[in-house]
């Protein structure tokens, strides 16, 4: 295989990083290695695309279900809520709808991005929604507190949206200290929501096998 050409395709300073690892790992400049490594963080990049679909939607709609309990099916446009939250949350939910209209909750949801999901879990919204919600959205947590149950969900948010943005962009992940984490991080939270969505999950899942095989 031309080795070269790819590496001049992919953009030397891109591969570098590859080879730089092959070389910290085995002390060899292999260039056949490196590929083999690049090659295994596309696949596991790729593997990783069905457990955050699913941990985003059910995350998602969770918390979704949580609000609108508290403040109503359309709440994106309740005033209330819209005025509980930071700014800079405002401004992420109404500029989604300020052009076009709000058209209900199941065609804006996609459209927010996951740094918002997180930003619920502070606790700021502990008395109007948490508290008095958290187990039911989910109910498979209730051995812990509620602010156990936010905490581990916020935390969890934030190391998996991290690696979800760099597989966005198409970075390296295979150097990554989280790496190991972030599908135990995954599948914790949707079992917290539903366990045959979670036994699902688990059926589907390819990012454990392809641990096993990995390069260095």
């Amino acid at each position: 295989m031309p080795h070269q050409a790819i590496e001049q395709t992919l953009s030397i300073s891109r591969f570098a990083t590859y080879r730089n690892a092959v070389v910290s790992h085995t002390g060899n400049d292999c260039v056949h290695t490196a590929l083999s490594l690049y090659e295994w963080n596309a696949k596991l990049a790729a593997g990783f695309f069905v457990p955050l679909h699913i941990y985003e939607v059910t995350l998602r709609n969770a918390i979704s279900d949580a609000i609108s309990q508290r403040y109503g099916a359309d709440w994106p446009t309740n005033d209330f809520f819209l005025n509980s939250l930071t700014d800079k949350n405002k401004r992420s939910i109404t500029s989604l709808y300020r052009e076009h209209g709000y058209q209900g909750v199941g065609k804006l949801l996609p459209e927010i991005k996951l740094h918002f999901w997180e930003e619920m879990f502070t606790s700021r919204h502990d008395g109007r929604i948490w508290k008095p919600y958290i187990n039911t959205v989910f109910p498979n947590a209730a051995h812990l507190t509620v602010q156990q149950i936010r905490t581990q969900l916020k935390d969890a948010c934030f190391i998996i949206r991290r690696l979800r943005n760099r597989i966005a962009h198409h970075e390296p992940i295979f150097n990554q200290a989280t790496l190991p984490d972030v599908y135990p991080l995954i599948s914790s939270t949707v079992a917290m929501r539903c366990n045959e969505t979670h036994k699902w999950l688990n059926q589907l899942e390819t990012v454990n096998e392809l641990f096993t095989n990995r390069v260095i």
